[in-house]
């Protein structure tokens, strides 16, 4: 470990700082532990040593869930059977993350939350990653996960709302698996489709809200960073306005019996991204996908920003993935930011060091 310059501790007043981080079984730490003590980390090491593990574990404290790995048992270190991610923050905080054998437990100062979601939103961190190439490239699920995973960040009921609807459509669609076409009980549909209707309304309500502010300012970023003259777009394709959902439904439910799962709703709906009014996915080249990936997370850290949070920033392996000029565009942009820390990996800390010198001070370096 190398530290470049001296560092004092912040006032922490109006934002978090990670002091340490201890993992138990997580990935390929059986158990290691990390002290921090600067407000831009870089993480250096080969490929394979753990350094995006590293950086997940940080997203993990503050969403109680990985980054990359939707399956749980998929974080746990190989012939074992459970996980523990320990973070100390100042002032004085800390968030412990236990998985054991199918249960999560998360602890606030070694006391358990009684939900989950009374977590959610104490703690915010933006990843910037190679895997988010999958966002434009993949199907329209992704999309809105990313932009569930913005709005439950930075509103609660946003996260309830979306919670309760996934465990209606969920129930909905389990007893049109089950029921036979001429014993359908409509009654039980109603109240399914009435729940859907009232939880799904404030998701695309707020869906919306976002729609009217963040493609403006994607485009913004877009175009410092690229230096490029192109217009990109983001299109909300929602599935109807938030009073018209339970007719919706109500609509569909012919439909659905048939088919045994329910065919609209917000579960259905995706984000469409564009540039120079053609899909993104077959009009753009890898640098300009590249750039408006960056760009949508820059919206993504203004978001949290106008919304009083001061997030974690987590750049994994950007160095690598980005050519210099749009990397120097990248770390520019980002003084405007106020940001809690930032958390970088790289496999040369020569060239991490001589990169970021010229904007941040106090630069801590961990070689793994």
């Amino acid at each position: 470990m190398s530290i470049i310059s001296n560092f004092k501790f912040p006032t922490f007043k109006h934002l978090s700082f990670l002091q340490k981080i201890v993992l138990t079984q997580f990935r390929n730490f059986a158990m290691q532990s990390f002290a921090f003590d600067a407000p831009v980390v870089g993480i250096t090491g080969a490929n394979g040593v753990g350094k995006t593990n590293l950086l997940d574990a940080i997203y993990y404290l503050c969403y109680t869930k990985s980054y990359f790995q939707s399956r749980e048992i998929n974080n746990v270190q190989h012939g074992t059977n459970g996980l523990r991610v320990e973070g100390h923050f100042l002032p004085e905080e800390i968030i412990t993350c236990i998985w054991r054998d199918g249960k999560k437990t998360i602890e606030h100062n070694q006391t358990p939350y009684e939900k989950i979601t009374e977590h959610i939103g104490k703690y915010s961190a933006v990843m910037i990653a190679p895997d988010d190439i999958e966002l434009i490239n993949e199907g329209s699920e992704l999309r809105r996960k990313f932009i569930d995973g913005l709005l439950s960040q930075s509103d609660r009921q946003y996260l309830e709302a979306l919670l309760l609807y996934q465990k209606y459509l969920a129930q909905r669609n389990a007893y049109l698996r089950q029921v036979s076409v001429t014993n359908v009980r409509h009654d039980l549909l109603d109240i399914y489709d009435e729940q859907l209707a009232k939880n799904g309304a404030y998701l695309i309500a707020k869906r919306e809200e976002l729609a009217n502010i963040i493609p403006e300012w994607v485009q913004g970023y877009y175009a410092t960073l690229s230096a490029g003259a192109e217009l990109t777009g983001i299109v909300y394709k929602r599935c109807s306005s938030p009073e018209q959902l339970y007719a919706l439904l109500q609509q569909s439910r012919r439909r659905d019996i048939e088919y045994k799962r329910t065919l609209s709703g917000p579960h259905t709906e995706d984000w469409l991204f564009n540039i120079a009014g053609n899909p993104l996915k077959a009009h753009a080249s890898q640098g300009q996908k590249k750039s408006f990936l960056i760009s949508l997370k820059l919206a993504h850290l203004r978001w949290l920003q106008s919304l009083g949070r001061k997030p974690f920033l987590l750049l994994d392996d950007i160095f690598e993935k980005l050519d210099r000029k749009r990397l120097l565009n990248l770390f520019d942009m980002l003084q405007q930011f106020s940001l809690s820390q930032i958390f970088m990996t790289h496999t040369s800390e020569t060239d991490l060091a001589a990169t970021i010198k010229s904007y941040y001070e106090r630069v801590q370096v961990i070689a793994l």
